[in-house]
């Protein structure tokens, strides 16, 4: 996800979002300090841990036969769940439908993207199937 990210900011001119960052620091209970001298860890700590803890939810649903686009549109909306709650629990975050709908899509966008990669992964490691080549 983070490389959809920084395609899509290429193109937008979008800078980048610390609600990651200070969504780790307030779980974690970092001091300010650390925060302001390691935002950029801390948001990638954020974006890998939650393609980490996401990622085996997938595999798990190609194992059970939950495959291909069904499977890519229901894990696309557990990813956005994870992060909402992570997100709302650490008090940064307001909930997406109070949102400007431009941010809402490129959310939406961005976590579809990781859905898609993650699953034809685990459906093509998991079970088998290569959803371009029946």
């Amino acid at each position: 996800m983070s490389g959809s990210n920084k395609i899509e900011q290429f193109f937008t001119g979008r800078p980048d979002s610390y609600v990651p960052a200070r969504t780790m620091g307030n779980h974690l209970g970092v001091s300010p300090e650390f925060y302001k001298r390691h935002t950029f860890l801390l948001n990638h700590a954020h974006h890998f841990g939650m393609g980490m803890l996401a990622g085996p939810f997938r595999a798990v649903m190609s194992y059970y036969g939950v495959i291909g686009p069904v499977a890519v549109f229901m894990h696309t909306g557990l990813r956005i769940m994870l992060d909402q709650l992570m997100e709302t629990t650490a008090n940064v975050s307001a909930a997406p439908w109070t949102w400007p709908i431009n941010e809402q899509v490129i959310d939406i966008l961005h976590k579809g993207t990781y859905a898609l990669v993650t699953g034809y992964i685990c459906d093509k490691m998991v079970r088998g199937v290569d959803w371009f080549n029946s």
